[in-house]
């Protein structure tokens, strides 16, 4: 339903006129007093709720774009925790240092683990699944140049998946 601007103004003057109408009173020299506080306090709460509404409407015009940052930036954080793990669960692997082939494959085996293990399973298919993250993983990874990635399908299809 789409409501033009005329008839928006109409219906916050008519909402404004229901609330304000009830609650005025008359003194007996003629004056007026509007309680405000009441007023406030009665409609606090259908306010706040709508605000949340529109803020959630708004949301969800957001591009598909920004969704896709967002998305992309849990995997970043992903891929750094998992090879931070990885480096710290191999003997021999220290942060910053080329790493040799044996050791790099325990690296990738150990981060890959760690990544299926803490991420939810949305955010493992966002990354491309166990073999699209071992890829992320293997590349961000310091190794030998005699490294070879044949080594990403083998660690990608060895580890276990959560049920």
């Amino acid at each position: 339903m789409h409501i033009s601007d005329a008839n928006l103004g109409r219906l916050i003057g008519l909402a404004a006129v229901a609330v304000f109408v009830p609650v005025v009173a008359l003194a007996a020299d003629g004056s007026v007093t509007i309680p405000y506080g009441q007023i406030v306090s009665d409609w606090l709460p259908f306010v706040a709720s709508g605000l949340a509404a529109l803020v959630a409407w708004g949301f969800r015009q957001l591009p598909g774009n920004v969704a896709a940052i967002l998305g992309n930036g849990r995997v970043e954080l992903l891929l750094n925790n998992a090879i931070g793990y990885g480096l710290n669960a191999v003997a021999g692997a220290t942060k910053g240092k080329t790493l040799d082939v044996a050791v790099g494959n325990k690296v990738l085996a150990e981060a890959l683990q760690y990544a299926i293990d803490n991420a939810p399973a949305w955010l493992l298919s966002w990354a491309g699944g166990p073999e699209g993250l071992a890829k992320k993983i293997w590349g961000r990874l310091d190794l030998a140049p005699e490294a070879d990635a044949s080594a990403v399908k083998i660690a990608a299809s060895l580890i276990t998946t959560k049920p």
